[in-house]
């Protein structure tokens, strides 16, 4: 997969120190397990996630991480990584991961065939193949903003749900040297409407016939009487995904808007994270 939008694409001329549009420095493995045991031990630590960039030694590196991480720390264990197969994802699971991080990234085929490239139906049908296998154990990232339509993101979402799979959203974010360096962030409106029907969704069991969109697929309104109140507390508007993510700026700059949240909000933030989603009440 070329991934547009990643620093890490095979097109990319990014920092290749650089996932997103963070710049993520190189540690030894050793070192890196002995400050998570230390961080198991603080309690400061409630989780551990790999991050795999797809290469020619990727799942087998990503086996060794596993296991130096497992000897050293029982934090839970989630790996990001698009397996080759679902003989992949079973020896993952039977290592020790507590999910297996699926990244389709695009809601639809039309987006993924534009800006990743790779074999969609392939990696559907195994994100379905894994949620039956595997119930509870498989999570789905998508992002929002790469060319879909409002309603195609919500029914990715509804889709994934149905399949019990955890859901994350992240906001596309351009990054210096990558071919979509020059595409612009979803509007907050947009983005904070994603993460509202999502959280209706998954927390709150709200179907997709409670979702209207107009002719273009724009969320217009939410059949549901209450969902101001559902979505008070602010949660919605956190970083989603695994237990215990929070992932911190791989969509936004300190000090800029905040599109996840990496804490829970203020009773303010969240009276106007709701009215950011520009829906009528």
């Amino acid at each position: 997969m070329h991934c547009a939008f990643c620093a890490q694409g095979r097109d990319s001329q990014a920092d290749d120190r650089a996932l997103s549009r963070v710049i993520w420095p190189s540690f030894a493995l050793t070192r890196v397990c002995d400050r998570l045991a230390l961080a198991e031990k603080q309690g400061v630590l409630r989780r551990c996630c790999i991050q795999v960039t797809a290469g020619v030694e990727a799942y087998r590196d990503t086996l060794q991480a596993i296991g130096a991480i497992r000897r050293a720390t029982t934090l839970p264990l989630d790996v990001a990584i698009l397996p080759a197969d679902l003989a992949q994802v079973g020896e993952l699971i039977a290592t020790g991961v507590d999910h297996i991080g699926f990244g389709l990234d695009a809601a639809c085929a039309r987006v993924f065939a534009q800006v990743k490239g790779g074999h969609w139906t392939h990696l559907v049908q195994m994100i379905e193949e894994t949620a039956r296998r595997f119930p509870g154990r498989g999570a789905l990232h998508l992002i929002v903003g790469l060319g879909e339509t409002e309603q195609e993101l919500i029914e990715r979402v509804w889709w994934a749900h149905q399949l019990g799979l955890a859901v994350g959203l992240f906001a596309f974010t351009p990054v210096r040297g990558t071919p979509m360096a020059n595409h612009l962030p979803p509007p907050l409106g947009q983005y904070r409407r994603m993460q509202a029907a999502r959280q209706l969704i998954v927390r709150y069991g709200v179907q997709m016939n409670d979702f209207e969109f107009d002719a273009h697929g724009v969320l217009t309104r939410i059949g549901r009487s209450d969902w101001r109140i559902l979505l008070a507390d602010g949660e919605a508007f956190r970083t989603s995904g695994c237990p215990d993510c929070n992932r911190p700026f791989y969509n936004e700059r300190p000090g800029g808007t905040m599109y996840n949240y990496a804490r829970p909000l203020t009773a303010v933030e969240a009276a106007r994270a709701l009215d950011e989603m520009e829906l009528p009440q």
